[in-house]
């Protein structure tokens, strides 16, 4: 019966069939099922590629983790994969170039059920990796560009503050234990890591971890139309040269003196009239349109109205110098062109009406055995305006004294150097100032002096341009209205001593809104406290506020130092210069920024200090910055590199 039955082939397909289904349904399970877990791990990948692009640019703008970790999770949920199976970290980048990267992680499981027929587990594990690396993106507002020594470098328990800034650098970064740089980003560039070895390095209060990037910063302010607007005006002031004076025809002197019959002749003879009332000289000039003196004196304790009701267009020529040594002086408006200067003295008060002035070298030894064009050492001596003022030689203003050049706003001054190279020359005590001159030159072909000024005041007007063959020397407080200031030379505030003053009713050390200051920095001083430095704050000096003009080809520039590699002269804030406000980019390409001995340098409420030099060091000095440029703004880089 048994080989009967072995014999026998009926449903020996079934019987086969039914052995190889389980397996064939097992393989299609194989095929259809995992072939489904192929298309999850794309997806995956792709929720992990976005969501880790979407954390690092979160990351990138905030600073912060758990905002990352949040962003993370939206997008995975957005696309349909809970929090539990996503996970975001900050890691070292896969790249190897020593940038932080997002990492996230995707990992979801399909169910298996045909692919069990064959012992297959009840589940297959996906998952999706991705890396997107996080680029400087943050503006830097401390940026030391050279590429070798010290690059940012922090001594002498010193703080930086940069909130919403990166502080970056070509070369190394030091901060010492008791030094601390607050910053949501730090850029490096040398072979070693900032050296933080307490932990100096630290993020604005409410964020994640700095950032800490390897990445070269190049200059933000390379190429830039303001710079190069403002430093090829250099070549042009480097060649003004002081105005000639005048050459006129001579004239009769005339001293106003308490003998009537000699003065009233001397004035008759020069066509006009005097008289005299209450030690007082009346001189009445009419009917011509210009007049030939030779040189103007008056006797102790005289007065003299000069023409004060004469005409705007009356000429006035001096072969000689007006010299008032008497007591109370106006002359009328015109146009005056004298010889050999105006010179004034014992506690005199001089006033001249509107007009033109081109005045030439004083015939009088004025300072130092130097002959100024201007020589004030009485009280008080005013000039109305609006005026054009052409001296071939300078302004002095003695120590004590008040001198006033111009009113209104469309004066006029070009103003030539005396023989010992100044321009402006200041003493102690004085009060000094230049009216505006908008639309009009501010010319000097010398030196703005007020080195042995202390206590001084000195106002200059406002002036689309304000060129200065010459260094710009303060001891005193000094007002500078707005406008760009071209200095042919260095520009220094208390390197030889001196300090704030009550200017107005206001403690001054410089107040300057809406300028720009720009130095060749050709030469620097050899001595002092600025020794070396084309832009120097030093002793005294802490009320000092420089504000950028906010419209025009100089917007957001405050000062502008030399731009050729040939030029390396720096910037210095030292000796307790604290409380220094810059609105604007500071900007010494070549040359280093350093502050020491307690100054300190921030940027104005609600406005900006970008700091860019060579190096930036700092001992014992505190800045706080921001940026100002919109062109220093680099865009947010994440890049997936895995």
């Amino acid at each position: 019966m048994f080989a009967t039955l072995l014999r026998d082939r009926r449903a020996s397909v079934s019987i086969v069939g039914a052995l190889i289904l389980p397996l064939l349904i097992g393989m299609v399970g194989l095929v259809a099922e995992f072939g489904h877990g192929l298309m999850t791990k794309v997806e995956d990948q792709r929720v992990a590629d976005m969501a880790a692009f979407a954390g690092a640019t979160a990351y990138n703008a905030t600073a912060s983790t758990t905002t990352m970790t949040s962003v993370i999770d939206k997008v995975a949920s957005l696309n349909g994969i809970t929090s539990a199976d996503v996970a975001g970290s900050l890691v070292t980048s896969p790249s190897g170039d020593g940038n932080q990267a997002v990492k996230v992680i995707i990992s979801t499981s399909n169910s298996l059920v045909l692919s069990q027929v064959i012992g297959s587990a009840a589940t297959l594990p996906v998952s999706g990796i991705a890396y997107a690396e996080l680029r400087a993106n943050a503006a830097g507002c401390v940026i030391a560009l050279n590429s070798g020594g010290a690059g940012v470098a922090l001594s002498g328990g010193t703080s930086v503050t940069a909130d919403a800034c990166a502080v970056d650098s070509n070369a190394t970064v030091g901060v010492p234990c008791g030094d601390t740089i607050t910053t949501i980003a730090v850029a490096y560039d040398s072979s070693s890591a900032p050296s933080q070895p307490c932990g100096g390095i630290q993020p604005p209060a409410g964020t994640g971890a700095v950032k800490i990037l390897k990445t070269l910063t190049a200059d933000p302010l390379l190429g830039n139309s303001g710079v190069s607007t403002a430093t090829s005006r250099i070549s042009a002031v480097s060649a003004l040269t002081s105005p000639r004076g005048p050459n006129v025809t001579s004239g009769g002197d005339i001293n106003f003196a308490y003998n009537l019959s000699s003065t009233q002749a001397q004035a008759a003879a020069d066509g006009c009239s005097a008289s005299f009332s209450s030690k007082t000289w009346t001189l009445t000039c009419s009917g011509e349109s210009s007049y030939n003196f030779g040189n103007i004196t008056l006797g102790g304790g005289i007065s003299l109205n000069f023409n004060t009701g004469g005409s705007s267009s009356t000429t006035y020529n001096f072969s000689g110098s007006i010299n008032n040594t008497g007591s109370v002086v106006n002359f009328g408006p015109g146009v005056y062109n004298i010889a050999k200067g105006v010179a004034t003295g014992g506690g005199t008060t001089t006033t001249f009406g509107a007009g033109v002035y081109n005045i030439g070298a004083g015939a009088n030894l004025c300072t130092n055995g130097v002959p100024y064009s201007i020589c004030n050492t009485g009280d008080k001596l005013t000039f109305g305006g609006p005026s054009t003022f052409v001296l071939a030689a300078g302004v002095y203003n003695r120590g004590g004294e008040i001198l006033t050049l111009g009113s209104g706003n469309t004066n006029s001054f070009n103003i030539g150097a005396a023989s010992d190279g100044n321009s402006i020359n200041v003493g102690g005590g004085s009060m000094t100032t230049f009216a505006d001159a908008i639309g009009g030159l501010f010319q000097l072909a010398g030196n703005l002096n007020m080195g042995s000024g202390g206590g001084s005041c000195l106002t200059i007007g406002a002036a689309s341009q304000h060129d200065i063959n010459g260094s710009v020397t303060t001891a005193g407080g000094t007002i500078m209205g707005a406008g760009v200031y071209t200095v042919n030379g260095p520009i220094e505030l208390g390197g030889s001593g001196g300090g704030d003053v009550t200017c107005n009713g206001s403690t001054v050390g410089m107040d300057a809104a809406g300028a720009t200051f720009v130095t060749s920095g050709i030469h620097t001083p050899t001595s002092g406290s600025c020794a070396g430095s084309a832009f120097c704050i030093a002793a005294g000096y802490n009320h000092v506020v420089l504000t950028a003009p906010t419209s025009g080809p100089t917007a957001q520039l405050a000062v502008i130092g030399p731009t050729s590699s040939s030029n390396t002269s720096g910037a210095a804030f030292t000796e307790g210069a604290s409380n220094t406000s810059i609105s604007g980019a500071f900007y010494f390409p070549y040359g280093p920024i350093s502050l020491t001995g307690g100054a300190s340098v921030g940027n104005g409420a609600g406005q900006c200090l970008e700091l860019i030099g060579s190096q930036v060091t700092l001992a014992g000095g505190t800045a706080a910055a921001s940026t100002c440029i919109s062109s220093a703004t680099t865009s947010s880089s994440v890049v997936l590199v895995q």
